[in-house]
Protein backbone atom coordinates (compact mmCIF):
# COMPACT_ATOMS: atom_id res chain seq x y z
CA UNK A 1 0.00 0.00 0.00
CA UNK A 2 1.52 3.52 -1.02
CA UNK A 3 2.55 6.30 1.75
CA UNK A 4 -0.33 8.82 -0.33
CA UNK A 5 -3.35 5.51 0.71
CA UNK A 6 -2.17 4.92 4.31
CA UNK A 7 -1.79 8.71 5.16
CA UNK A 8 -5.69 9.40 3.50
CA UNK A 9 -6.40 6.26 5.76
CA UNK A 10 -5.02 7.88 8.66
CA UNK A 11 -6.59 11.08 8.12
CA UNK A 12 -10.10 10.07 7.32
CA UNK A 13 -10.12 7.15 10.55
CA UNK A 14 -13.51 8.80 11.83
CA UNK A 15 -15.45 9.06 8.74
CA UNK A 16 -14.12 5.18 7.96
CA UNK A 17 -15.28 3.68 11.55
CA UNK A 18 -18.57 5.79 11.16
CA UNK A 19 -19.88 4.50 8.10
CA UNK A 20 -18.48 0.95 8.83
CA UNK A 21 -20.57 1.39 11.89
CA UNK A 22 -23.75 2.17 9.80
CA UNK A 23 -23.00 -0.99 7.69
CA UNK A 24 -22.82 -2.50 10.99
CA UNK A 25 -26.21 -1.47 12.21
CA UNK A 26 -28.21 -1.84 8.78
CA UNK A 27 -27.31 -5.30 8.29
CA UNK A 28 -28.07 -5.88 11.75
CA UNK A 29 -31.45 -4.16 12.14
CA UNK A 30 -33.77 -7.19 11.30
CA UNK A 31 -31.94 -9.00 14.64
CA UNK A 32 -32.21 -5.85 16.55
CA UNK A 33 -36.06 -5.38 15.57
CA UNK A 34 -36.53 -9.58 16.58
CA UNK A 35 -34.90 -9.27 20.04
CA UNK A 36 -36.89 -5.92 20.74
CA UNK A 37 -40.14 -8.01 20.45
CA UNK A 38 -38.88 -11.28 22.34
CA UNK A 39 -40.38 -11.49 25.60
CA UNK A 40 -37.15 -11.94 27.24
CA UNK A 41 -36.35 -8.42 26.09
CA UNK A 42 -39.71 -7.21 27.20
CA UNK A 43 -39.75 -8.60 30.45
CA UNK A 44 -35.94 -7.18 30.89
CA UNK A 45 -36.92 -3.48 30.03
CA UNK A 46 -40.04 -3.50 31.84
CA UNK A 47 -42.24 -4.01 28.56
CA UNK A 48 -44.51 -6.76 29.55
CA UNK A 49 -47.47 -6.30 31.00
CA UNK A 50 -47.22 -8.49 34.02
CA UNK A 51 -44.79 -10.48 35.56
CA UNK A 52 -44.52 -12.88 38.52
CA UNK A 53 -47.40 -15.02 37.37
CA UNK A 54 -47.71 -18.42 39.55
CA UNK A 55 -50.54 -20.75 39.32
CA UNK A 56 -51.48 -21.38 43.20
CA UNK A 57 -54.37 -23.92 42.61
CA UNK A 58 -56.01 -26.07 39.84
CA UNK A 59 -58.74 -28.40 39.85
CA UNK A 60 -59.83 -30.85 36.91
CA UNK A 61 -63.37 -30.89 36.58
CA UNK A 62 -65.77 -32.35 33.87
CA UNK A 63 -65.61 -29.66 32.23
CA UNK A 64 -62.29 -28.81 32.17
CA UNK A 65 -59.35 -27.76 34.41
CA UNK A 66 -60.04 -24.47 36.59
CA UNK A 67 -56.98 -22.32 37.49
CA UNK A 68 -55.98 -19.71 40.05
CA UNK A 69 -52.66 -17.70 41.65
CA UNK A 70 -50.93 -14.41 41.44
CA UNK A 71 -49.45 -12.31 39.44
CA UNK A 72 -48.22 -8.37 39.18
CA UNK A 73 -49.79 -6.31 36.61
CA UNK A 74 -47.08 -3.73 35.60
CA UNK A 75 -48.87 -1.51 32.88
CA UNK A 76 -51.09 -2.13 29.34
CA UNK A 77 -55.23 -2.17 29.37
CA UNK A 78 -56.27 -5.90 29.44
CA UNK A 79 -57.86 -7.30 26.09
CA UNK A 80 -58.36 -10.55 26.35
CA UNK A 81 -57.31 -14.02 26.91
CA UNK A 82 -56.90 -16.93 24.52
CA UNK A 83 -56.56 -21.13 25.85
CA UNK A 84 -54.68 -24.06 24.55
CA UNK A 85 -54.40 -27.66 25.68
CA UNK A 86 -52.10 -30.24 23.96
CA UNK A 87 -52.71 -33.49 23.30
CA UNK A 88 -50.58 -35.72 21.53
CA UNK A 89 -48.04 -32.58 20.52
CA UNK A 90 -50.64 -31.00 18.98
CA UNK A 91 -52.15 -27.53 20.43
CA UNK A 92 -55.81 -27.03 20.55
CA UNK A 93 -57.66 -23.45 20.85
CA UNK A 94 -60.09 -23.88 23.83
CA UNK A 95 -62.34 -21.07 25.54
CA UNK A 96 -61.74 -19.61 28.56
CA UNK A 97 -64.75 -18.99 30.78
CA UNK A 98 -63.67 -15.93 33.50
CA UNK A 99 -67.03 -15.66 34.73
CA UNK A 100 -66.36 -16.80 38.20
CA UNK A 101 -63.66 -14.61 39.06
CA UNK A 102 -66.02 -11.48 37.64
CA UNK A 103 -68.69 -12.12 39.98
CA UNK A 104 -65.81 -11.32 42.64
CA UNK A 105 -63.53 -8.75 41.09
CA UNK A 106 -64.71 -6.06 38.61
CA UNK A 107 -64.02 -7.60 35.43
CA UNK A 108 -61.82 -5.54 32.73
CA UNK A 109 -58.22 -4.64 33.18
CA UNK A 110 -56.65 -4.07 36.46
CA UNK A 111 -54.87 -1.41 37.47
CA UNK A 112 -50.73 -1.67 38.01
CA UNK A 113 -49.11 -2.90 41.17
CA UNK A 114 -46.01 -3.27 42.60
CA UNK A 115 -47.47 -6.05 44.73
CA UNK A 116 -49.01 -9.09 43.49
CA UNK A 117 -52.83 -9.43 42.85
CA UNK A 118 -55.09 -12.63 43.15
CA UNK A 119 -56.75 -14.24 39.01
CA UNK A 120 -58.76 -16.67 38.77
CA UNK A 121 -60.99 -18.53 39.29
CA UNK A 122 -60.60 -19.48 35.85
CA UNK A 123 -62.00 -22.18 33.64
CA UNK A 124 -60.03 -23.87 30.39
CA UNK A 125 -62.92 -25.15 28.91
CA UNK A 126 -62.24 -29.02 27.96
CA UNK A 127 -64.66 -31.96 28.42
CA UNK A 128 -62.72 -34.80 29.88
CA UNK A 129 -65.24 -37.16 27.15
CA UNK A 130 -62.58 -36.18 25.13
CA UNK A 131 -58.77 -36.96 24.43
CA UNK A 132 -57.35 -35.87 28.19
CA UNK A 133 -54.61 -33.37 27.68
CA UNK A 134 -50.95 -33.12 28.27
CA UNK A 135 -50.67 -29.50 29.05
CA UNK A 136 -52.17 -25.97 28.59
CA UNK A 137 -51.37 -22.81 27.86
CA UNK A 138 -52.73 -19.32 28.75
CA UNK A 139 -52.20 -16.52 26.19
CA UNK A 140 -52.66 -12.75 27.46
CA UNK A 141 -53.64 -9.93 25.19
CA UNK A 142 -53.13 -6.14 26.07
CA UNK A 143 -52.73 -3.04 24.16
CA UNK A 144 -50.11 -0.67 25.43
CA UNK A 145 -49.94 3.15 24.92
CA UNK A 146 -46.56 2.93 23.29
CA UNK A 147 -47.00 0.01 20.28
CA UNK A 148 -50.20 0.34 17.76
CA UNK A 149 -50.22 -3.52 18.00
CA UNK A 150 -51.45 -5.90 20.79
CA UNK A 151 -49.43 -7.40 22.57
CA UNK A 152 -49.52 -11.30 22.76
CA UNK A 153 -47.87 -12.63 25.80
CA UNK A 154 -47.66 -16.55 27.10
CA UNK A 155 -48.90 -15.62 30.77
CA UNK A 156 -49.41 -19.44 32.52
CA UNK A 157 -48.69 -22.26 31.04
CA UNK A 158 -48.13 -25.67 33.14
CA UNK A 159 -49.43 -29.54 33.10
CA UNK A 160 -53.35 -30.73 32.88
CA UNK A 161 -52.90 -32.10 36.71
CA UNK A 162 -55.21 -35.25 37.02
CA UNK A 163 -53.74 -36.36 34.14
Amino acid sequence: MSNYIKSAIRANRLPIYVLAAIVVLAVAEPWIRQAQSSRPWRDFTGQTPFVAVTVTAQNVTPEGLQLMGDMIKRRCEYRGLAAYVVIGGTSYRTVVDTSAEEELRPPGSRPPNSRAQPWGPWKIKWSTEKAIPESFELWAYHQCPSEKTVQTNLFAAGKWEGR
